[in-house]
C-alpha cells in the first residue's frame, strides 16, 4: 500500500517525465511487434498498421495505464479548477465582485478570529512553553518571596521563577514624571522562562536597578536609541541601567495583550510573585501535584499559615493553549465577548455568501443550455454538480486570499489603538497556521454554503425543455431562491443594524446623561507617590492635607477633596452579612464602598437629602446612599443609626446622599456607603495612590496647569495625571463605543452587501424581462407602469426582509439591555423605524440603476429577435 502510494504521489508531481515514459514503452512495444512481423516477410508498412491492430487503442491503453498511477478525485479536481479559471476570466466582473463580496465576508472574520487568539491563546514569548507551567499554592494567584526561596531551594522542579505583574514606577523624564506599567521578575526569571530579547541580556540573580525595557518604549520614549544599554532611567528617584530591549512582538505570560513598558528585578522581600515552574522533560501532572504537596506540607510545618494550608488548592496549569483558559479565574466574560463577535462576522459572511450564491444562480441560469448539453452527452449530474462546486471553490479560495491580505491590514491599525483601561494593553496580532487553517475552513465553507444550490439547482433542469427555450424568457416565479437569499440578507442586516442602533443611542444618550454629581466642573488629579519615601502613615497624611490645601489655594479652584475610588472608573464592591442597631438579625446585602475626604459630596455637587457631610474628626462615620437606606432602615430616619459588618466593623450614619452612578450608568439602583478617607484602605488600593476631585468654577481645563504646578512642587517624583471628568468616562463608555463600533461598522458592511445582493437581482430580473418590457411599451405601457414592475419587485424584498429582520431584532437584542443605561430601552420602536429608514434609503439607491435600464429599453430593438 505504501508502495502504491508512493508511486501516485510520484507521478502527481512528476507527470511529464511518466508520460514521456509511457509513449517510450508504447513505442518500443508497436516497434518490436513491427520487427517481427517485418522479419517474416510482411511489407513494412503493413507490419507497422498489424502491430497497431494487434496492440488496440493506443489512447485506451494510456488512459487504463493512467488510471493505475493517479489520485482520480485529484485529477479531476485540478481539470474543474482549470476549466473554472477559464470561465471565470471569461467574465472578470462577476468573477471581482464574488471575490470582493467574500473577501469582505471572511477578512472581518479572520480578523476578529485572529484578535481572539490573541487575547486568549496567544502562546507567549519563552523557550518550549509546553514544558512552563503556572503554579498556585493555598488557592493564592501570587505568593511571597520567602515561599518562593522555599519551593526554588527545594528542587520540586528543574527551575522556579516569579514575577509581579501588578507594579507601576515613576519615570523621570526632563522636567516630568510619567507613570510606567512594570513587572518586577525575580533574578532567574530570563533564565528559567527562556524570554529572547532583541538587544542586551536579561536580568540576573546579582541584578540590582536594572532594567529591561520594551520594543514601544525603547522606540516611542527613548526615540531608539541605538546606544540604550548602559542608559540610566530614574524610576521612583533611583537611577536603573538599561541592560537589554524585549522584541517587537513580545508575549508576556499574563497574556490577554498585556504590554507592560519594563522588566526590574524584585525590589522588596515582602513582595509577592507569580510562581511559573519549568518541568522536567516526562514529568506528570500526577507527580509534579504530589511532589508540590509535598513541599507545601513542609512549608506548613516550618511556617505555619494563619489561615488554610499551603499544601490545599494546589494547580500547576499550562501558560498556553486551551488548558491555560480552563483554570483562569475571569476569563468567562472575556470568551464571551469573543464569541459574541464571531457570531456577528459570521452572520457577515453569511449575507457574503449569500450573494455569491445569488450570483452562481444568475450564472447558472444564464448557462442552462451548456449544462443542459453536458448531460445530454453523457455527464452525470454527480458531475455536474463537481464543476459547479469546483467554481465556488475557486471563488472561496480567491475571496480567502484577498480576506487575509484584508486582515493583515486590519491587524497592522489595531496594534497601534491604545485600549482606554486602566492597564497597558496591546493587541497584536500575526498570521500563524491556526489563522491558515481558519481561512482555509471558511473558504471551504463558504464555498459549499454559496455553490451548493446553484450547483444542484444547475443540475436539476430538465433536459428537453432547457435545449428547447431560448436564454431569454419572460419573468418567472415572483419568489425564486435568488429572492428569498436577497430578503434573508436584509433581514440580517436588519438585526446587525439595530444592535448598533441601540449601542449608538446608548453612547449619546450615556454621554449627556447626568450621573447624578457634576462633570463639566469637576477635574480628577492623580498623584502616583513613590512607595518607598512615604512608609510612614504619618508622612502620607502630612503629604495628602498639604497637597489639598495647595489645590484649593489655587486659582479658579472652588471646592477639592480626595477619594479612594473616582466614580465610573473603578469600585469595590461587598457583599457581607449586615446588622443594624434595630435588626439584630442579620441581612445580606452588596453594596459599593468609597472612602471620600470632607468636602467630598460638595465637589461633586451630590445633594444630602439627610444629615450632613465628613467633618475631619469623624471617626467610624458612614455616609449612605438611598437605596442603602431604604433596605436597611425602610422608612425610619437613617441619622444616629448604626450597622455593622465584619468588612466595615461598626459605623453610625451620619448622612444619606442622593443616588448616583458609580461604576457605569446603569447602576442608579446600587447599593452605596462612604466612610471617611483615611481608614483601613480599600481592598486592591496602595495607600500612595491619591485621587483629587476639585470643583472648577470655571472650566476644569482653565485649572488644569494650576493643579498639576501645584502637586508638582510639593513631591517631583510623583507621577501626576489630570484630565476632565468627563473625559475619565472613557472606561464606563468602553461598551457602547466597543458596541456601536463593531455592530454599527459590521452593520453596515452586511447592509452594503446585501444592497449589492438586491440591485443584482433587480438589474437580473430587468435583463431577463427586457422583451417582455418591450411588449408592453408596444401594447401603450407608460413610464410609470414599467417603473412600477422594478419597484413593486424592490418593495417586495424589502418588505419581506424588513418584517423577518425586525421580527428577529426583537428577540436578538433582548440580552444587550444588560449594558445599557435606564433610560435606553432595546426594543423601543425608535430604533427599528431609524433601521427601516436607512433600509429604505439604501434600496431606493439599489433600485434607481434596474429602474433606470427598464426605462431605457427600445420596443423595436426588443421584439427584433422575436
Amino acid at each position: 500500500m505504501l508502495t502504491e502510494l508512493y508511486h501516485r504521489i510520484s507521478y502527481l508531481l512528476g507527470r511529464r517525465r511518466f508520460e514521456d515514459d509511457l509513449d517510450d514503452e508504447v513505442r518500443f512495444h508497436l516497434e518490436t511487434r513491427a520487427e517481427e512481423l517485418a522479419a517474416k516477410g510482411m511489407p513494412a508498412s503493413k507490419a507497422r498498421a498489424q502491430a497497431r491492430r494487434e496492440f488496440g487503442s493506443t489512447a485506451r491503453m494510456q488512459e487504463e495505464t493512467r488510471g493505475a498511477w493517479q489520485f482520480h478525485w485529484a485529477e479531476d479536481l485540478i481539470a474543474d479548477l482549470r476549466y473554472a479559471v477559464r470561465g471565470i476570466r471569461r467574465n472578470p466582473g462577476f468573477a471581482v465582485t464574488a471575490i470582493t463580496c467574500l473577501a469582505l465576508g471572511i477578512g472581518a472574520n479572520t480578523t476578529i478570529f485572529s484578535v481572539a487568539s490573541a487575547a486568549l491563546f496567544s502562546r507567549p514569548s519563552v523557550r518550549d512553553p509546553q514544558s512552563l507551567r503556572a503554579i498556585r499554592i493555598g488557592g493564592m494567584s501570587h505568593a511571597p518571596m520567602e515561599h518562593y526561596r522555599f519551593l526554588r531551594d527545594a528542587g520540586v522542579f528543574n527551575g522556579l521563577a516569579g514575577e509581579n505583574e501588578e507594579m507601576q514606577a515613576n519615570w523621570r523624564s526632563g522636567d516630568t514624571t510619567v507613570r510606567l506599567y512594570t513587572v518586577q521578575v525575580t533574578g532567574n526569571f530570563f533564565e528559567v522562562t527562556g524570554t529572547p530579547l532583541a538587544m542586551g541580556r536579561g536580568i540576573q540573580p546579582d541584578d540590582r536597578d536594572t532594567a529591561v525595557v520594551s520594543w514601544r518604549f525603547w522606540r516611542q520614549r527613548l526615540a531608539a536609541d541605538p546606544d540604550v544599554l548602559g542608559r540610566k532611567l530614574v524610576l521612583d528617584g533611583r537611577p536603573f541601567t538599561v541592560i537589554g530591549v524585549l522584541p517587537q512582538r513580545h508575549r508576556t505570560l499574563l497574556g490577554r495583550g498585556f504590554a507592560p513598558e519594563l522588566y526590574v528585578p524584585v525590589s522588596s522581600d515582602s513582595a509577592m510573585v507569580s510562581l511559573y515552574a519549568r518541568i522536567a522533560p516526562g514529568m506528570t501532572q500526577t507527580v509534579a501535584i504530589s511532589r508540590l504537596k509535598a513541599a507545601c506540607a513542609e512549608l506548613d510545618r516550618l511556617s505555619p499559615p494563619r489561615r488554610g494550608k499551603r499544601a490545599d488548592n494546589l494547580r500547576i496549569g499550562e501558560v498556553e493553549g486551551v488548558g491555560r483558559l480552563l483554570g483562569e479565574p475571569g476569563i468567562l466574560p472575556v470568551a464571551a465577548f469573543f464569541a459574541m463577535l464571531m457570531v456577528v462576522v459570521t452572520l457577515v459572511l453569511l449575507i457574503a455568501c449569500a450573494n455569491v450564491a445569488s450570483l452562481l444562480l444568475a450564472r447558472a441560469s444564464s448557462r442552462s443550455q451548456e449544462l443542459a448539453i453536458r448531460l445530454s452527452i453523457g455527464a452525470g449530474k454527480g458531475r455536474v454538480v463537481r464543476q459547479l462546486l469546483a467554481e465556488s471553490l475557486l471563488l472561496g479560495l480567491c475571496g480567502a486570499a484577498a480576506g487575509v491580505a484584508l486582515n493583515l491590514f486590519l491587524g497592522s491599525l489595531l496594534a497601534n489603538v491604545e485600549l482606554p483601561l486602566p492597564i497597558p494593553v496591546r493587541i497584536e496580532t500575526q498570521p500563524d497556521w491556526r489563522l491558515l487553517a481558519y481561512a482555509a475552513a471558511i473558504a471551504i465553507g463558504s464555498s459549499l454554503v454559496a455553490g451548493l444550490a446553484p450547483a444542484f439547482q444547475g443540475a436539476r433542469a430538465g433536459l428537453a425543455a432547457t435545449l428547447k427555450r431560448d436564454e431569454r424568457q419572460v419573468a418567472g416565479a415572483a419568489w425564486s431562491l435568488r429572492n428569498l437569499l436577497v430578503a434573508g440578507q436584509l433581514a440580517v442586516s436588519i438585526v446587525l443594524l439595530a444592535g448598533g442602533t441601540i449601542f449608538l443611542r446608548n453612547l449619546s444618550e450615556a454621554s449627556t446623561a447626568n450621573p447624578g454629581f457634576d462633570l463639566d466642573h469637576t477635574l480628577w488629579a492623580s498623584a502616583r507617590l513613590v512607595p518607598e519615601a512615604y512608609t510612614a502613615p504619618e508622612k502620607l497624611a502630612s503629604f495628602s492635607d498639604t497637597a489639598l490645601t495647595a489645590i484649593r489655594a489655587s486659582a479658579g479652584v472652588d471646592n477639592a477633596a480626595l477619594v479612594r475610588i473616582v466614580p465610573m472608573n473603578d469600585e469595590v464592591d461587598i457583599g457581607a452579612p449586615v446588622r443594624t442597631d434595630s435588626q439584630p438579625s442579620p441581612v445580606t446585602v452588596t453594596w459599593y464602598q468609597n472612602e471620600v475626604s470632607p468636602g467630598y459630596f460638595r465637589t461633586l455637587s451630590i445633594s444630602l437629602v439627610a444629615g450632613r457631610e465628613f467633618q475631619p474628626s469623624d471617626r467610624n462615620a458612614a455616609i449612605v446612599n438611598e437605596n442603602f437606606a431604604r433596605r436597611l432602615f425602610g422608612g425610619a430616619n437613617p441619622i444616629g443609626r448604626t450597622f455593622e459588618s465584619e468588612p466595615t466593623g461598626s459605623l453610625v450614619v451620619v448622612g444619606v446622599a442622593k443616588n448616583s452612578s458609580y461604576l457605569s450608568f446603569s447602576d442608579r439602583a446600587a447599593l452605596a456607603v462612604y466612610i471617611p478617607y483615611g481608614q483601613p484602605k480599600l481592598p486592591g488600593q496602595h495607600p500612595s495612590e491619591l485621587n483629587f476631585l476639585v470643583r472648577a468654577a470655571g472650566t476644569p481645563e482653565s485649572i488644569a496647569a494650576s493643579v498639576r504646578s501645584a502637586l508638582d512642587r510639593l513631591d517631583p517624583t510623583a507621577a501626576i495625571q489630570v484630565r476632565s471628568m468627563r473625559s475619565s468616562l472613557t472606561f464606563a463608555l468602553l461598551p457602547s463605543q466597543a458596541g456601536a463600533l463593531v455592530l454599527g461598522s459590521v452593520g453596515l458592511l452586511g447592509l452594503g452587501l446585501a444592497s449589492v445582493g438586491l440591485y443584482g437581482v433587480l438589474l437580473y430580473t430587468v435583463s431577463r424581462r427586457i422583451r417582455e418590457i418591450g411588449l408592453r411599451v408596444a401594447l401603450g405601457a407608460s413610464p410609470a407602469e414599467i417603473l412600477k414592475l422594478v419597484v413593486r419587485q424592490s418593495l417586495g424584498l424589502v418588505g419581506a426582509g424588513l418584517l423577518a429582520g425586525t421580527a428577529l431584532s426583537i428577540l436578538a437584542v433582548r440580552p444587550l439591555a444588560m449594558f445599557l443605561i435606564p433610560n435606553v430601552s432595546p426594543t423601543d420602536p425608535l430604533n427599528f423605524v431609524a433601521v427601516g429608514a436607512v433600509l429604505c434609503v439604501v434600496a431606493l439607491l439599489a433600485t434607481v440603476a434596474p429602474a433606470i435600464r427598464a426605462l431605457r429599453v427600445d420596443p423595436l430593438t426588443a421584439l427584433r429577435h422575436e
